[in-house]
């Protein structure tokens, strides 16, 4: 557990230094990592930044009874849907979704998403910010070792993305810890400007990294879906920029579709471990709202992973905003 919340904090961080700040040689760590990855346990992938240039949207869907699965392998299969869950409830499928532009966001949330066979009915919302996604911590490291393993502050730049990009991008969707050298040679560019670039990428907020695991596996096997309201002189970025170095907080958005401004995920040990977290947080923020909870049943795709009953990691479609919208789904 030590390697893979190192890789937390830094996804891109070297063996070597991994090895440093936890006392154990660097090729004891990749030999760690490698069985983790092995097993479908543990995966880094680039991630959606918070000036990527795409739209996002959230989409719940109301299934036929029996038809919950087969509804989210097919949104799964789509590669604008980067995260499909089941769970309790009406709406018992969401799907959070991404494409490069606002007439191929309204595609799919018009005319290809909802025809989907077996979903009754959808209900949408926009989502025009992303606070959370990419950071938590097990504690399986300490402060210290956190702060020593951390990758140095990216140089803020202006960027505008462009097709090397989105290939860089890509690419490091199967693998985030592919080296310059590999990257290179995938790409045909230079390791100095694959190495600039993703410098460019990281610096400009387009591009970030997230280390995630099987979290079932690992022992936090309860997750739930939140939405939230929040009273008129509460300011959304406010809550959930807050909500994010919670250590249940996993995804947090927020959403314009109906009264909910937040949509937020948390991932516990236990079930009852929920009903502190809705107590913090009107505790925190007594201007919020729990306006619906739903217990994940099933994690299907996580930020393009495809996964099995137990969360790990068994293939993947990667997150691709770019790639041509199908007819239907």
């Amino acid at each position: 557990m030590a390697v893979l919340d190192a890789l937390h904090v830094n996804p891109r961080a070297s063996f070597d230094e991994i090895g440093r700040v936890l006392d154990i040689s660097g090729v004891t760590a990749a030999r760690r990592w490698r069985r983790l990855v092995d097993g479908g346990y543990a995966w880094v992938s680039s991630a959606i930044g918070p000036r990527f240039p795409a739209v996002g949207a959230l989409l719940e869907a109301e299934c036929e009874p029996g038809a919950a699965q087969s509804v989210a392998d097919r949104l799964a299969a789509i590669a604008q849907v980067f995260s499909v869950h089941i769970t309790t409830g009406r709406y018992n499928v969401y799907a959070l979704v991404a494409a490069a532009d606002q007439p191929g966001l309204a595609r799919l949330l018009i005319d290809v998403l909802p025809g989907i066979p077996a979903i009754r009915s959808v209900q949408t919302a926009t989502v025009f910010q992303m606070f959370s996604g990419t950071y938590w911590r097990l504690g399986a490291i300490s402060a210290r070792q956190a702060r020593e393993v951390a990758p140095p502050a990216p140089r803020p730049v202006r960027h505008v993305f462009d097709e090397f990009d989105r290939r860089l991008y890509l690419s490091l969707q199967r693998d985030g810890r592919l080296s310059y050298r590999d990257l290179a040679a995938e790409l045909g560019r230079s390791e100095t400007s694959v190495r600039r670039r993703l410098e460019v990428l990281t610096g400009s907020g387009s591009v970030t990294f997230r280390a995630d695991f099987a979290r079932a596996v690992a022992g936090w096997p309860t997750s739930a879906v939140l939405t939230l309201r929040l009273a008129s002189d509460t300011a959304v970025a406010d809550v959930g920029r807050a909500l994010v170095p919670w250590p249940e907080t996993r995804v947090c958005a927020a959403i314009i579709g109906g009264p909910a401004h937040l949509f937020v995920t948390v991932q516990v040990h236990e079930a009852g471990a929920l009903a502190e977290f809705s107590a913090r947080l009107h505790e925190t923020f007594p201007g919020a709202t729990v306006l619906s909870t739903q217990m994940v049943l099933r994690p299907v795709k996580s930020f393009g992973r495809l996964l099995d009953a137990d969360g790990r990691a068994r293939d993947m479609v990667p997150v691709d905003p770019w790639a041509p919208i199908p007819a239907s789904a």
